[in-house]
């Protein structure tokens, strides 16, 4: 948290309207951090439900639905867990796609092992088959190369993918459950661990 206000506790000196006026230039992370550690403050926070509801209209981009029976926190919540749950996925799609790609690749060079076989059985040395063994070499060399550059890409996402399955985790283990309604109903493996969201 960046301010000087909040790491002080001078915030605390201010009048309560001032407080609020702060207390709405935060992320719904850090008001969310403020009633954790400030008992003061969550007294504010807690009386003060519009906070959350304007960080859900600005972060998310639409009003807090007005769900029966949850705080506009807990909605907040629901929508901040939901939101990593997608970008997940979105990851997990990246993955399949480079993980689909690098599986093309190999089949093409594979492909390019035959040609060249063929090419080289003594019957078809008598036809000059050098300028299709040229293109062959020529193909397999894109391939290669860009079968080098999906396999970093391949590696790069399988590390995002596992830093934001454990992100996830970290914060189901500290959310209540009633308040994660919009969570996935099945558990989650990551990629690499086969560790899954409980």
């Amino acid at each position: 948290m960046a301010s000087p206000a909040l790491t002080s506790c001078r915030l605390l000196q201010l009048p309560v309207e001032l407080q609020l006026r702060v207390l709405e230039e935060l992320k719904g992370k850090e008001l969310c951090l403020i009633e954790l550690v400030h008992p003061e403050l969550r007294r504010l926070v807690s009386d003060s439900q519009y906070l959350y509801t304007d960080v859900h209209a600005k972060e998310f981009g639409r009003p807090i639905a007005g769900a029966k029976g949850l705080t506009a926190k807990a909605q907040y919540t629901q929508a901040y867990v939901q939101a990593r749950v997608d970008n997940l996925e979105r990851q997990r799609c990246v993955y399949n796609a480079l993980k689909l790609r690098l599986e093309q690749l190999d089949e093409l060079l594979g492909q390019a092992d035959d040609v060249r076989e063929l090419l080289g059985m003594p019957e078809m040395l008598m036809n000059e088959p050098s300028l299709v063994l040229s293109f062959v070499g020529d193909m397999e060399q894109d391939v290669m190369q860009e079968r080098w550059d999906t396999s970093e890409d391949l590696l790069a996402a399988e590390e995002k993918v596992t830093a934001l399955q454990g992100e996830l985790e970290w914060l189901m283990a500290r959310v209540p459950s009633s308040w994660c309604s919009t969570a996935p109903a099945t558990p989650m493996a990551a990629v690499s661990t086969g560790c899954t969201i409980a």
